[in-house]
């Protein structure tokens, strides 16, 4: 066992010193992948040392989604402390459905839980981590449904229309729960955005009427606060009044923008908070926490408990249902995936995620000057937060994107705003200086400007 645990600080160190550099980064064919790692599972077993080197080769190879190279996706680079306490987490093994088994990280969860409760608006609320913010909003939809026919979980739903309405700038996990709710992808309503990409409250209470009208049942608002394009916050508090007047759940989907209610400024794009009934909130993303780490907040205690408790008295056999998760959870068995961003929260405190969260906004601000300044690129929309969408003249976005990739300068991707693909930086890692971005511009432009010239080559050829 010592030998495992001192390589693996070796393959750490490793890795942290080449996320460190700033040197372009190599990129390896799916086939040559295959053929140069020999991922091959066989019949006879190796020494630790041989798969040692053998996930050396794999860690090498691998993205690097906290080097300052990375702008792809929703990664917030890495803080050492919530990396240990995953570490550790992992050792001990507990598993987070009852006091009896994991003792005080139940604790440390319902600590976690109460803390982001009060900073969303519910002081009387619950929370417990999820695999993931596709997996809260699975659970959020299903108490929406619930609410709208309390009957459903034990008789179904009847042959009833069961809908739900999202923006048309939501996540795709919406449509795909509904598959999974059995309430059907085309029970999902995408509702029109206005010209910052923000659901129209007009839009959806004309929809739900018109649901209402042919006999359908309205289950859930969801709010979405941070789109996954352009980073864009739904208005909360209009969207609160509908949920009102129809009696309807309302959900924000806050994965990525939730974060933001660490803010004392920026929670100000969160308005109306305090109204929904559950929220959805990634740790992994804007806070930086290792994955997995999705919280799923409600503002009443026991709402998780009443839509998803069964009874199991071989596995709940003592303490109250407060001290036994696995009574308000879709899971049974659970990995421990709150005590790192507890850990992480005892080092940095509220000040400390404010801070954080600052030089986020910031970066995004200088990401934008930059932009604005330079002749060959232009914003597609004002950044909303943490995310700035942007064309370049002359190149569409997913050649940029593959040739920054395909020469090692960069991982950044590209989304469509309003029918148009645009490059999307996300400036999530903190560590990234505003040297970082200056090269990363002059990269872009150096890419186009050497996608122009073959252009202009090949035209003359012909």
């Amino acid at each position: 066992m010592d030998f495992a645990f001192q390589a693996t600080v070796r393959l750490a160190q490793e890795l942290c010193d080449s996320e460190d550099s700033s040197d372009p980064f190599s990129t390896t064919a799916e086939s040559k992948l295959r053929q140069e790692l020999d991922l091959e599972l066989r019949l006879e077993g190796r020494s630790e040392k041989e798969v040692f080197q053998k996930m050396r080769d794999v860690m090498r190879a691998t993205p690097k989604t906290s080097s300052r190279r990375f702008y792809n996706q929703l990664f917030a680079g890495r803080l050492p402390i919530a990396t240990s306490a995953d570490w550790l987490s992992s050792m001990m093994n507990v598993s987070m459905y009852t006091l009896k088994v994991a003792g005080p990280m139940i604790l440390a969860e319902q600590e976690v839980a109460k803390h982001m409760c009060k900073f969303a608006g519910f002081p009387n609320g619950d929370g417990l981590s999820m695999p993931g913010g596709s997996v809260a909003n699975l659970i959020a939809m299903l108490m929406g449904r619930n609410h709208a026919m309390p009957e459903i979980r034990d008789q179904g739903c009847n042959g009833k229309r069961l809908t739900y309405y999202l923006s048309a700038e939501g996540h795709y996990s919406i449509s795909k729960n509904a598959g999974v709710l059995g309430t059907g992808r085309n029970n999902v309503r995408k509702i029109a955005v206005d010209e910052k990409g923000r659901m129209r409250p007009d839009v959806l209470r004309a929809t739900i009427k018109k649901d209402l009208a042919a006999g359908a049942v309205p289950c859930a608002i969801i709010a979405t606060a941070g789109t996954t394009v352009m980073g864009e916050f739904d208005p909360i508090r209009s969207l609160a009044k509908i949920a009102k007047e129809f009696d309807i759940w309302l959900h924000v989907d806050g994965a990525f923008g939730g974060t933001l209610l660490l803010h004392s400024e920026a929670r100000r794009k969160l308005d109306g908070i305090e109204l929904a009934d559950s929220l959805t909130w990634d740790a992994h993303k804007a806070m930086g926490i290792p994955l997995m780490c999705s919280m799923l907040l409600t503002k009443d205690a026991q709402v998780m408990h009443q839509n998803l408790n069964e009874a199991a008295d071989y596995l709940f056999q003592s303490d109250d249902d407060r001290l036994n998760p696995g009574t308000r959870h879709l899971q049974c068995g659970r990995t421990n995936d709150t005590f790192k961003l507890w850990a992480a929260w005892q080092q940095l405190g509220d000040e400390g995620w404010e801070k954080r969260i600052e030089q986020q906004l910031q970066l995004a601000q200088k990401a934008a000057a930059r932009i604005r300044q330079e002749d060959g690129m232009e914003l597609a929309v004002e950044p909303a937060s943490t995310t700035v969408c942007f064309r370049v003249h002359g190149i569409d976005a997913p050649t940029v994107c593959q040739r920054l990739h395909d020469q090692g300068l960069a991982w950044i991707g590209y989304g469509r705003v309003f029918g148009e693909d645009v490059i999307r930086l996300v400036t999530s890692n903190p560590e990234v200086q505003e040297e970082d971005l200056n090269r990363l511009f002059d990269d872009i432009l150096a890419v186009a400007e050497a996608q122009n010239a073959e252009l202009s080559t090949a035209s003359r050829s012909c």
